[in-house]
C-alpha cells in the first residue's frame, strides 16, 4: 500500500496539532493546580438598613381649643400655621359671593386630602392586596349594616376612608398611575389659588374679626372629638376606657358651628392597641420610630411613656409622647400607623471571612482581610463595634458612626477575601 505524499503531510498536521493541543491543557491544567492554593474569592462591603415593624391603628390625643363663629368665614391663615394670642384668624359676616368661593374652596381642599392620602408610596408600602380588599369590603359591608339600622352618620363617618383605600387598590394593580394622581393634584391646587385670588380681590363686606384666644397652631377643620381625645385624658387612660373613646359619638355641635380649633399644647400623644409578641418588648421609656403613611411616610421618634397589658386578652395598650410636629403633617385622629421595633443598620460582613490573628504582642485581633488593589490587608472589626448576626452574616458599626472608642478599620465598599490560603498582612499576589 502507497502512502503519497500528501497524505504524509497531512498525518504530519495532524500529529503536530493533537501534540500542540495536548501540550495546552497539560499548561492549562499545570497553572491551575499550581495556582488552587493562592486563588482567593471576594465580597464587597455593603451597608444593610433593615426596619422591622408592625402595623396597627393609631389614636391622637391633645390639646386643643375650639373656635366657634358664624358660617360666612373669611380665613385670614392657612390650615396648620401657627398662630399667636389674640392674632386675627378670619373675617366675620363675609358676602354671598365670597362664601361662595369659600365652600368652593373647602370643596377642592377635600378632593385634595383624599388624592394626597390615596397617592402612596409603592416602595414603603407593607399592606397586601389581599388584606386592602378584605379592610375595604369589611369597610363597605359595615356602611350597608348601618344603612339598613337606619344609622346615616353611622354610614357617612368612613366614606372617606374606603375612597382612600379603592384609590391605593388602583394604584397597586396599576389601573393608575402615581404621576396621573400628581397630575390631579396640581390641576386642583392651581384651581384653588385661582380662587383665592379672586376672594382677595373682590375685597370683602367683612362686619368683624375672630381672633385666636391661645396662640398654638390653626387647624380649619375639627373632627368632634376635640373634647374626648385629649392629653389630660391620657392620664388615666386603660383599654377599656380607650375602647370607650373609639366608639363614642363626635360633637355635632363643633362639627357645625366650629370655624376652626387650635392646638395650644406641643405634647401630644399616639395611643395603639398593639398585640402582645415574642419578638417585640415594648419598653417603657424607649424611643421608637413612628411612620405615618397619610403623611408620606414621615418618621416621628417617639418616647413610650406607659404601657398596659391586658389581663383577658393578647393586646397591650402603648402610649407615645412626642413634641416633633413636621412641617405638613398630618394629624388624623384615627390612622393607619407602622411602628418600627427593631431597626438594624450597619455594614454587612460575611460570616466565612471573619478571622482571627495573633499581633506581635500576643494580642488576638479579630477582622477580615481585604483586597486593595493586588495588596492584602487586614482590617479589624473590634467587640465593640459587634451588633448583630443574621442569614450568615456579621453586622458591624457604620463607619460614619465610629468615635474615638472605636478601632475599626473596615471601610464601605472594600472587597473582602471570603476565601483564600496563606492570607496576611502586606501581602502582594503577582
Amino acid at each position: 500500500m502507497k502512502f503519497e505524499i500528501k497524505d504524509v503531510k497531512n498525518f504530519t498536521k495532524t500529529v503536530l496539532f493533537n501534540l500542540m493541543f495536548l501540550l495546552i491543557t497539560f499548561y492549562v491544567l499545570f497553572q491551575s493546580f499550581r495556582n488552587a492554593g493562592t486563588a482567593i474569592e471576594t465580597e464587597r462591603a455593603t451597608l444593610i438598613e433593615r426596619k422591622d415593624n408592625i402595623e396597627i391603628n393609631g389614636y391622637i390625643f391633645r390639646n386643643e381649643e375650639v373656635m366657634f363663629a358664624g358660617n360666612r368665614v373669611n380665613y385670614l391663615i392657612g390650615n396648620g400655621e401657627k398662630v399667636s394670642k389674640n392674632q386675627s384668624l378670619a373675617q366675620l359676616n363675609v358676602n354671598e359671593y365670597d362664601l361662595s368661593l369659600k365652600t368652593r374652596i373647602e370643596a377642592i381642599d377635600k378632593k385634595i386630602d383624599i388624592l394626597e392620602k390615596s397617592n402612596i408610596n409603592l416602595a414603603f408600602v407593607r399592606t397586601t392586596l389581599e388584606k386592602l380588599e378584605k379592610d375595604s369590603n369589611d369597610l363597605y359591608i359595615n356602611m350597608i349594616h348601618n344603612l339598613h339600622d337606619g344609622k346615616m352618620r353611622n354610614a357617612t363617618n368612613n366614606r372617606d376612608e374606603l375612597l382612600i383605600m379603592l384609590n391605593k387598590k388602583q394604584l397597586m394593580t396599576k389601573e393608575i398611575t402615581t404621576e396621573e394622581f400628581d397630575s390631579l393634584i396640581s390641576s386642583l391646587k392651581a384651581e384653588r389659588n385661582q380662587l383665592q385670588t379672586q376672594i382677595s380681590a373682590s375685597g370683602g363686606t367683612g362686619g368683624g374679626y375672630i381672633n385666636s384666644a391661645v396662640s398654638g397652631i390653626f387647624y380649619t377643620k375639627t373632627d368632634g372629638y376635640e373634647d374626648l381625645f385629649t392629653a389630660d385624658a391620657v392620664r388615666n387612660l386603660d383599654l377599656d376606657k380607650l375602647k370607650e373613646l373609639i366608639n363614642s359619638e363626635p360633637d355635632t355641635h363643633i362639627i357645625k358651628n366650629a370655624m376652626g380649633k387650635i392646638a395650644y399644647d406641643y405634647d401630644w400623644y399616639l395611643v395603639c392597641i398593639a398585640p402582645k409578641r415574642k419578638d417585640i418588648d415594648y419598653i417603657e421609656g424607649r424611643t421608637y420610630n413612628i411612620m405615618y403613611p397619610f403623611s408620606a411616610n414621615k418618621s416621628i421618634a417617639s418616647v413610650l411613656s406607659k404601657k398596659i397589658e391586658s389581663v383577658n386578652s393578647d393586646e397591650v395598650l402603648l402610649i407615645f409622647n412626642t413634641m416633633l410636629m413636621p412641617e405638613g403633617f398630618d394629624f388624623s385622629r384615627k390612622q393607619t400607623i407602622r411602628l418600627v421595633f427593631n431597626e438594624l443598620v450597619g455594614i454587612r460582613v460575611p460570616e466565612e471571612a471573619v478571622r482571627v490573628i495573633t499581633d506581635e504582642d500576643g494580642t488576638a485581633k479579630r477582622g477580615v482581610y481585604v483586597l486593595k488593589g493586588n495588596v492584602i490587608l487586614f482590617k479589624e472589626l473590634p467587640e465593640n463595634e459587634y451588633i448583630d448576626k443574621y442569614d450568615g452574616y456579621y453586622v458591624y458599626l457604620e463607619p460614619s458612626e465610629r468615635t474615638l472608642e472605636n478601632t475599626g478599620t473596615l471601610q464601605l465598599h472594600e472587597e473582602i477575601i471570603t476565601a483564600g490560603k496563606d492570607l496576611y498582612h502586606g501581602k502582594t499576589l503577582d
